[in-house]
């Protein structure tokens, strides 16, 4: 059998197989909708139904959509990371095949969505197709039904991949256009039912994860087998071993973040245990864990058998162990197409669990019971979880620790200082997010203030002087291939046109201290207040913004565009002042900030909302002044050892040249001297 007949027939298994897997995905879907009931429940008096082609097109579509985004998914991981590419990062032809069949998939992720985006209003409307179609429908609520702008949303992201996908020729690019598709794919799940329950935060952050995570694994899995069977062993540079350990690698972090995030899934949307096998929902929970479970130990045999020493020489080894690989892969991603299907029902299930009664309107927005009157000892301490931060926060001081022990380990210094540092930064973005403070700043002007200033002047200081980037730097070791390592990774991105923008001076002064005006004295605040991914939005841009701002002005951590000690005191006296017009502004206030959330959000001890206003501006500015000083007096000590290091620096040098530069200084000035008088003779 010639080359290219057998490279054929592993085309056409691989094609066959894949149309197979996903029939039984859509069959899985099918029947766990029948189970929950979603397709034969009953409808409450007086509310219309959608016609049987609307109601079987939305889960079909948000199919098609699943199945679209994860080959898009799986084709730029593969090409970002698992197919071979240069040390400049050029991708090679089998990253350009790889990415040219995610253009194609992007593109028919971008028009499955619009049809979605249709399928959804007319679902939620109870419209037929051809009253939804109609321009003013359309035009008038398109935008206002909350799982129509998900899937329209998500269009609009594809359809940037898709474009952006043509244009790339490098890894860096392609990782880039994979964050997007990972966005487009976490949009359904944002608008999802999660924004209803009253864990909202929980059932958001963990549906959210929940998708990504299992994107990841499933598109990088698809794409992990159809190289190894449509390419050689070793072809091109291409090894099956290395790749495998990458992506092992990968595949076992979506794991772990798969099966916890569909606990916390099952929590927010089961109201007790029992629920479980007593209804059909808790029945397709169960059936996707089990599911899930053979997953993971299929998982681990895939590995072991990827993972052995192959002999190019034995075919016929080769050939055996490609077949045993097939039928272990096809398995895996049998279960995995089985619990795709099912989550697609669940996610157009409504389920059990019914949203907890509240005495008072605000709290239906607030998600909880409003809080007791503040004290110090109920807004410093308490806990409220938001496993967003919790999570990103935990694994950042994990892994900082992780490589303050290995460069401990192996002989290397590492300053103390900077540890404690990073650890306190950590610790007051917890503080800020997880504890009481955070529930207080959604119901106060002045508590909220007290968390925004924290957030944004204060952890950022901290989380800067801890020098992430340059310990990750030494910690991490050279990629021993001509493929980017975590270590390339991150100097790409500290060298490239994203870190040139985001380090720009007068970048992070617009965005740092215009931000702020922008957000508060507009009605982006109380629109942003109205939802937790508004909220998490929000916070993140404190953060942020104040990290870049800090990492400007005092950063030990490389970047592209360093600016002078005078230009650093010079931006920070400037924020400094246009902050304080931002205090003397809200101080000025005839009426209360955002009353559209304030107003409606409101405990019974904020007895006079203006006051309280009054109070926020009091606390942004007294608060900012303590951050103020710690920048100024780094950036005072930084110029000083400078200076001292420059000295120092000058006197090794006239060691060395005997003080050439001295010399051919007063040599100069002599040749001055003597052209002078001989122009005062003449």
């Amino acid at each position: 059998m010639s080359a290219t007949t057998a490279q054929a027939e592993r085309r056409g298994f691989i094609i066959g197989g894949g149309s197979a897997i996903t029939l039984v995905g859509f069959l899985a879907m099918v029947g766990a909708l029948v189970v929950t009931g979603a397709l034969s429940g009953p409808t409450a008096p007086g509310i219309a139904e959608a016609s049987p082609s609307v109601t079987w097109a939305v889960p079909t579509l948000r199919g098609l959509a699943l199945t679209t985004g994860v080959i898009t998914i799986g084709a730029l991981l593969s090409a970002a990371f698992l197919a071979p590419s240069g040390r400049d990062g050029v991708l090679s032809r089998s990253g350009r095949n790889t990415i040219t069949v995610g253009y194609f998939a992007a593109l028919a992720w971008t028009m499955v969505s619009l049809l979605l985006s249709v399928a959804e209003l007319a679902n939620v409307l109870a419209l037929s197709w051809s009253e939804v179609l109609e321009p003013g429908v359309l035009a008038t609520y398109l935008w206002d039904v909350p799982t129509a702008r998900a899937a329209l949303l998500g269009a609009a992201f594809t359809l940037i991949v898709a474009i952006g996908s043509v244009l790339t020729a490098t890894t860096g690019l392609a990782a880039v256009w994979l964050v997007l598709a990972l966005v487009a794919i976490s949009l359904p799940s944002v608008f999802g039912h999660g924004s209803a329950l009253g864990d909202h935060a929980l059932a958001m952050t963990s549906s959210t994860a929940h998708s990504v995570a299992a994107a990841l694994w499933v598109g990088g899995l698809v794409f992990l087998i159809a190289q190894a069977f449509m390419r050689a062993p070793t072809e091109g540079g291409w090894s099956l071993t290395s790749t495998t350990q990458r992506f092992g690698r990968l595949a076992t972090v979506c794991l772990i973040v798969v099966a916890i995030s569909g606990v916390g899934n099952a929590y927010t949307r089961l109201e007790y245990p029992a629920q479980l096998w007593q209804t059909g929902y808790g029945q397709i929970v169960l059936t996707k864990f089990v599911a899930m479970l053979c997953i993971g130990a299929i998982s681990l045999l895939l590995r072991r058998i990827l993972r052995r020493p192959r002999d190019k020489a034995d075919q016929r080894a080769d050939i055996s162990e490609r077949s045993q690989l097939a039928r272990v892969a096809v398995v895996e991603l049998t279960c995995l197409a089985l619990a795709l299907g099912m989550g697609l029902a669940l996610a157009s299930s409504a389920p059990p669990r019914f949203l907890i009664p509240f005495e008072d309107p605000g709290e239906y927005l607030l998600g909880t019971n409003y809080p007791d009157a503040p004290t110090f000892a109920s807004v410093a301490l308490g806990f409220r979880l938001e496993p967003l931060f919790l999570a990103v926060s935990l694994v950042a001081a994990g892994l900082y620790v992780i490589g303050y022990l290995r460069l401990r380990g192996r002989g290397d210094s590492w300053p103390i200082g900077r540890l404690l540092c990073w650890l306190v930064g950590i610790g007051l973005v917890i503080w800020c997010t997880n504890a009481s403070i955070a529930l207080y700043a959604q119901v106060s002007v002045g508590l909220h203030m007290v968390q925004h200033m924290t957030l944004t002047m204060l952890a950022p200081i901290f989380l800067v002087l801890g020098a992430p980037a340059t310990l990750a730097l030494r910690a991490l070791a050279p990629s021993k291939t001509t493929q980017r390592g975590p270590r390339e990774w991150l100097l790409w991105l500290l060298n490239s046109p994203i870190a040139m923008v985001l380090t720009n001076p007068f970048y992070v002064f617009v965005v740092y201290v215009f931000g702020t005006y922008t957000l508060y004295l507009t009605g982006a605040f109380a629109t942003l207040m109205g939802s937790h991914i508004g909220h998490v939005a929000m916070q993140a841009h404190f953060l942020i913004s104040g990290y870049l701002f800090a990492w400007v002005l005092i950063g030990i951590d490389p970047r592209p565009r360093p600016v002078p000690y005078w230009g650093r005191i010079l931006m920070l006296l400037l924020a400094l002042a246009f902050h304080g017009f931002f205090a003397v502004s809200l101080m000025m206030r005839t009426e209360p900030l955002a009353p559209e959330w304030y107003s409606v959000v409101r405990p019974e001890w904020v007895t006079d909302p203006l006051r309280d206003t009054l109070a926020g501006a009091q606390v942004a500015w007294g608060l900012s002044e303590i951050p103020t000083l710690i920048l100024l007096v780094v950036i005072a000590v930084q110029w000083a050892r400078s200076d001292e290091r420059e000295a120092k620096r000058r006197d090794r040098q006239a060691d060395r040249d005997n003080d050439a530069e001295l010399r051919a200084y007063n040599e100069g000035l002599q040749s001055l001297a003597r052209r002078s008088g001989q122009s005062g003779t003449s």
